[in-house]
């Protein structure tokens, strides 16, 4: 297939509106703020009963300080903004009644998950106003930072923007026997990271940028501008998810310090990986590990990509915002130095490969809002898995000109290779989510959760939600082997985009 570039459509009109929006937008990426208490999202275990563990959430809408002297209208889980972190174990059978008390249509995504496709909360599970959805399984994701948010067709991205996100710890023997800061809140802390554009009066800005859709100019962490955290430990463990529409981070200390990689997005490493910089696109998870000294000050910092994601930087081109730089999170080293911590463990996990030797084979191009020419349709079933086992998918980004990143549910998978970009992405251990620089090709290592229903299927799409929302999804069903999906897929919505 000949690369389709973009540079011809709009003709800087992109660059035109970003300039126009950020006129209005009452914070731009370059201005102080005043430095507020990092927020911690609640630790919700909900209530055991037996090998069952039980959750409630509740989507609302409420008024939130995302800005220090603005009050703004957000969405979220539990309360007024975000989710609590929900924590279970492999091996519980989790239950979550989902209840819906706004005055939208909403759905609940359990990323990162392998699950029954019924309870995986994609766009055919809608949550209509006043009404509860429940989703039962059991956990056999090893342990692991996922998250959950919205999947609405064609409104994920503004239901996410709103505030709809929160982390989904999973623990195991593994996790509980690894000496790694593990007290949540204290040593132990997630990080969600956003981007938003507010007007004058606080109230979330959710204009569609032509191409960029609700990218944002002010980053949050945790629901707030300007957090800070003081740590009371010498060393601590921080979950980052980004939870953004469309931006890229490329994260980095303000002293350039060395820190430990120690989990992506399905699980550990086979062993810490030290660097001074990584990378997250949507959807993504990186779990660290950071040394303070007493009382020292630094700053966790998104420095933009030299290589601006390999985007160019021409005039037709609209600009993702690759080469910003932001202050996201000012961290306090403890008051005294306590003692000296003991050396991170050499193997955080053993190591795992898939055979893949007699594996099938799937190919996906994605090019502007389609993936294999096609944009998204509820009742066309794109792809049938009928066996167990891995197999292995090469998806790759057909634009000159436009990044984006590739997400399948009910899975983990392993990067074997990404191909076709001088970007340099670190992208070891178990992924959901892969990042694709313009004209890359990242071959995938895929295994799924095996769950055979020829009803209801699972999604595979952009992470970058706006270019999800327009279009850029698939569905596949897994069935027994020589099975045939159902006429009617899910719930037999028909509402295509």
């Amino acid at each position: 297939m000949p690369q389709i570039t973009r540079r011809t459509f709009f003709k800087g009109l992109a660059l035109a509106s970003i300039a126009a929006a950020g006129s209005q937008a009452l914070i731009g990426c370059t201005q102080k703020q005043p430095l507020r208490k990092l927020p911690i999202p609640p630790l919700l275990a909900g209530t055991q009963e037996g090998n069952k563990r039980h959750f409630q959430l509740v989507a609302q809408q409420g008024e939130s300080q995302i800005l220090p002297d603005k009050t703004t209208t957000t969405w979220g889980f539990n309360g007024a903004h975000l989710g609590p972190t929900l924590i279970a174990k492999k091996g519980e059978e989790v239950h979550i009644a989902v209840k819906n008390e706004l005055d939208e249509m909403t759905t609940m995504h359990w990323h990162g998950m392998k699950l029954p496709a019924r309870a995986d909360g994609g766009p055919h599970s809608p949550i209509e106003p006043g009404t509860s959805w429940e989703a039962s399984w059991t956990v056999v994701n090893a342990a692991a930072s996922l998250w959950y948010h919205p999947h609405t067709h064609g409104l994920t991205g503004l239901h996410a923007y709103r505030g709809l996100a929160g982390m989904f710890i999973i623990e195991d023997d593994t996790s509980a026997a690894l000496d790694l800061p593990s007290d949540y809140g204290v040593d132990d802390i997630p990080l969600v990271l956003m981007d938003h554009r507010f007007l004058e009066d606080g109230s979330l800005d959710e204009s569609d940028l032509p191409d960029l859709g609700l990218l944002g100019d002010t980053p949050t962490v945790n629901g707030i501008t300007g957090a800070e955290f003081q740590a009371t430990t010498c060393r601590i463990r921080l979950r980052i998810l980004n939870g953004s529409n469309m931006r890229f981070f490329k994260l980095q200390f303000s002293d350039k310090r060395s820190f430990d990689v120690i989990a992506s997005d399905t699980g550990f490493l086979q062993e810490p990986f030290s660097t001074t910089n990584i990378a997250l696109g949507p959807g993504e998870r990186w779990e660290i590990v950071v040394e303070l000294e007493p009382s020292e000050e630094v700053t966790l910092e998104s420095i933009g990509f030299k290589d601006n994601f390999g985007v160019p930087t021409d005039k037709y081109t609209p600009d993702f915002g690759m080469a910003d730089h932001f202050e996201l999170l000012s961290i306090i080293g403890p008051d005294s130095p306590g003692q000296d911590p003991k050396p991170l463990p050499g193997i955080l996990e053993k190591a795992e490969t898939l055979d893949i030797q007699d594996a099938p084979q799937r190919s996906f191009v994605l090019n502007t809002f389609s993936i294999n020419d096609q944009m998204m349709d509820m009742q066309r079933v794109d792809e049938v898995i009928d066996h167990q086992g891995p197999e292995v998918w090469t998806v790759t980004n057909d634009n000159s000109d436009w990044p984006h990143n590739f997400h399948i549910h009910n899975a983990r998978f392993q990067v074997l290779s990404l191909d076709n970009t001088e970007v340099e992405l670190f992208q070891a251990g178990w992924k959901d989510t892969v990042a694709l620089p313009p004209g890359a090709s990242a071959t995938l290592a895929v295994e799924f959760g095996y769950y055979p229903d020829p009803q209801w299927p699972y999604m595979y799409h952009c992470h970058m939600l706006y270019h999800e929302d327009q279009g850029m999804m698939g569905q596949f069903v897994i069935v027994e082997q020589g099975q045939q999906p159902a006429a009617t897929v899910g719930a037999g919505a028909t509402h295509n985009h």
